[in-house]
């Protein structure tokens, strides 16, 4: 599997004639060797891939899974940062040994001060900017990838199923919030971000916040609920709406119509080439039935992150391929009232069709 993502990472370097890419993003990391440091966005941990070998750095705290890594995978050479050997020490010798004269980084992730160090030190050594190169890789997914979201899709369904049940009037959205967390939690598994509740005229607002909210539901609320599920690193991601009490004949219909546009959107995907005429098709079912457009893109990838590549928006120039795994989540919303959302996590198969992950009932559900 990482042997797998490590060659495709190769061939892409072959094609820009450089010789080695040096990676710095904690989710890239993970994904070409399965090392993972407890922190997302301090320097714990680099990779060099070189035509040789793949050398992981990082310091004696994780020694003992950096040497079960070594063990799995003989490609990975592990280097030991110290005070006495910082990662330029390590470099000058790497850069020797595999006669390195190109040395490419992530441009979307390498800060600038960085980058200056590596150019003030190795003067003859050419730093390479690469747009986005392991983090378009990492938008396919193979098999083991789409099992583990699919998974977290799945324990998301089973999570929503009793939540429902405790939504009444007089629970709050910080509460519903909570319990979310606490039953993934008690499965074994982590959140994928924080849950989004937000009641009545807070889900009018497209990223509310519900540790800063107030809303508390009442007779006749309307709740929105955005959450996903962690599992084995894997991501999932699922909007649904309850009604507290029958809505009314205006609130139904608006449902109806963003439910429908939901899932037409996600049949036509198969006929489309590109993911930014899924969002005008979309969007423009939304539109033709005298709703307000969204002010946010019709989708976006999931995978280690629960926002990556590819984009399914007005600007996206991303086409649609298999074993891509993204959203599809339009909304409609009215400022100081109320607004909805519908999402799932799909897959594009084999044959082009986009399959949902995430399977809990879009009807609509008035508790």
């Amino acid at each position: 599997m990482h042997d797998m993502r490590i060659r495709k990472i190769r061939e892409e370097l072959e094609k820009k004639y450089i010789d080695a890419l040096l990676v710095s993003n904690f989710y890239s990391i993970l994904y070409l060797t399965g090392f993972k440091t407890l922190t997302t966005d301090e320097r714990e941990a680099f990779v060099i891939v070189a035509k040789e070998k793949v050398y992981l750095f990082s310091d004696a705290r994780y020694i003992d899974e950096q040497l079960t890594l070594n063990t799995q995978y003989s490609t990975f050479e592990y280097k030991l940062i110290e005070p006495n050997k910082s990662l330029i020490s390590h470099l000058y010798d790497i850069v020797e040994e595999e006669k390195i004269n190109s040395l490419g980084f992530e441009a979307e992730d390498l800060k600038y001060s960085e980058y200056q160090k590596l150019s003030r030190t190795f003067k003859k050594l050419n730093p390479v900017s690469t747009d986005r190169l392991t983090i378009k890789i990492r938008e396919l997914k193979d098999k083991q990838e789409t099992d583990c979201i699919a998974r977290a899709c799945e324990i998301g369904d089973r999570c929503l199923t009793e939540i429902v049940k405790i939504i009444r009037p007089g629970v709050s959205e910080k509460e519903i919030g909570f319990k979310i967390e606490m039953w993934i939690r008690e499965k074994g598994c982590d959140l994928a971000f924080d849950p989004i509740v937000a009641i009545d005229a807070n889900a009018s607002v497209v990223h509310y916040n519900t540790k800063d909210g107030d809303g508390v539901v009442k007779d006749g609320s309307i709740v929105l609920i955005d959450f996903g599920v962690k599992y084995k690193n894997y991501l999932s991601d699922m909007t649904r709406m309850v009604f507290v009490g029958q809505p009314n004949d205006e609130v139904k219909k608006t449902y109806e119509i963003l439910a429908e546009a939901q899932q037409k959107t996600v049949e036509k995907i198969t006929e489309l080439e590109t993911l930014k005429e899924a969002d005008e098709f979309c969007r423009k079912l939304i539109t033709d039935n005298r709703l307000p457009s969204y002010p946010h893109s019709t989708g976006h990838g999931v995978g280690l992150e629960i926002h990556e590549y590819p984009k399914v928006s007005l600007n996206s120039p991303d086409k649609r391929k298999v074993n891509q795994v993204f959203t599809i989540e339009p909304g409609v919303y009215f400022p100081d009232k109320h607004g909805m959302r519908v999402e799932d996590t799909v897959v594009i198969k084999e044959d082009g069709k986009a399959r949902i992950l995430t399977k809990f009932p879009k009807s609509l559900l008035a508790i």
